[in-house]
């Protein structure tokens, strides 16, 4: 965490933004990623995120947001793999500066706004994603509105989001032998996702369940923390700027993780069966008015 950079001295929205100026996620070689869009899934969440989005059917022309979207590397991915009329929000002035510099092919909109205040009309979307964001919010339930008030009737919202049930998964196991696994995303513990308090959330607001899944319990998060611990390794020793490192690490990484990804995923059925893991994934769609 940022030296000075406190949950007391801000509040939480200033906080999230302060960080990701500062700390943005790590992504390693983008260039090469945006390049490849989806056809490149270097890690095991990938896999999955893939899989779930494929289901969305999504064509040419439809309009997607991403609530969230930090410095946009992965939704030009999405634009690059599928062809969809994109737009990406983030809280992070820096991010979305990034975002807007670094464009190649068929052009992103990236605005700096809250996911409390979208800063679009009803209806606006067809599809609404969002990853990794929901457990950064103080304020979900009004976070959840947001997103469905820009959604258009019979529009797809799909969110990915950290499970509040995470005991005996990796992480927990982490924590429990002292280490911190909150700081380093600037998360919160009291911020994890009720799963079953999100469903009502998103039915009261008139949306309609369409597929939930849980994810990342022990076997499938230990292979991808390793390759991020890789990853990061290189990003301190410079090497994200070396095109043919990048070609050869997101390679074998990505030949590595679909070729366990499938055992992996086996094993972690004890733990996903009791409904523990450390992130879920739910997909609904808006009822028509």
């Amino acid at each position: 965490m940022p030296k000075g950079l406190t949950y007391d001295a801000l509040n939480y929205s200033d906080f999230q933004a302060r960080f990701y100026d500062v700390n943005p996620p790590l992504t390693p070689w983008p260039e090469i990623l945006i390049e490849r869009g989806l056809t490149l899934l270097y890690k095991p969440r990938e896999i999955f995120l893939k899989k779930e989005i494929d289901k969305l059917r999504l064509k040419s022309g439809d309009k997607l947001l991403e609530v969230g979207c930090g410095q946009g590397v992965f939704l030009k991915r999405i634009v690059k793999t599928y062809g969809v009329d994109a737009v990406g929000v983030d809280v992070s002035e820096k991010s979305i500066k990034y975002a807007r510099q670094n464009q190649k092919g068929r052009l992103v909109e990236f605005v700096v706004g809250d996911a409390l205040n979208l800063p679009f009309q009803n209806d606006s979307f067809s599809v609404v994603i969002s990853f990794d964001l929901l457990e950064h919010i103080a304020d979900q339930e009004k976070a959840v509105e947001e997103m469905t008030r820009v959604l258009k009737p019979e529009g797809l919202l799909i969110i990915y989001s950290l499970n509040k049930r995470y005991k005996y998964t990796l992480d927990w196991l982490r924590e429990a032998l002292g280490f911190d696994i909150f700081s380093r995303a600037a998360h919160k513990k009291d911020l994890l996702i009720d799963t079953e308090f999100l469903k009502r959330e998103l039915q009261e607001k008139g949306m309609k369940i369409a597929d939930f899944k849980l994810f990342d319990a022990f076997f499938v998060l230990a292979l991808d923390e390793f390759i991020m611990a890789m990853a990061f390794v290189m990003g301190k020793l410079g090497l994200f700027k070396k095109r043919s490192l990048g070609l050869i690490f997101l390679g074998i990484s990505s030949f590595i993780s679909h070729f366990l990804y499938p055992a992996l995923y086996l094993l972690d059925y004890f733990w996903l069966r009791k409904n523990y893991s450390l992130s879920f994934i739910i997909v609904c769609k808006k009822y028509a008015k």
